[in-house]
């Protein structure tokens, strides 16, 4: 019987490749100039349908080298940052930026965002 479960869990892995592999691929058709200049226009509230199902992707996302944005001083300073799943292990900074707007600076993390998706495997 530890045999089937270990087969079933593989199965499984199987499959949920397979699934993240079309949802990537399909996700990759949505992403347009129009869908981009909508989140640069208005990263946070409601979004088209197209937007909020990239969006969804990149947040459910594993934890570890997520680009995420480090806030150096409260509502001033902002800088993006890869995430560690290491314990006790400090986020990494992606480019030295220093971003003054947080708008921009989302929008500079959702580019990055959009870029890994479009150069990931299909």
């Amino acid at each position: 019987m530890a045999g089937e479960t270990a087969a079933h869990h593989d199965r499984d892995k199987v499959y949920q490749r397979r699934f993240d592999r079309q949802l990537r691929a399909h996700l990759r058709t949505l992403i347009t100039p129009a869908l981009i200049e909508e989140y640069r226009a208005s990263p946070l509230g409601q979004h088209s349908d197209d937007l909020e199902r990239v969006l969804n992707y990149f947040r459910r996302g594993p934890f570890e080298g997520k680009y995420v944005l480090f806030e150096l001083e409260a509502n001033r300073k902002y800088r993006i940052v890869t995430t560690t799943a290491q314990e006790g292990g400090l986020p990494q900074d992606v480019d030295g930026t220093i971003y003054t707007d947080k708008n921009e600076a989302l929008h500079a993390v959702f580019l990055m965002r959009v870029d890994a998706l479009m150069a990931s495997d299909a």
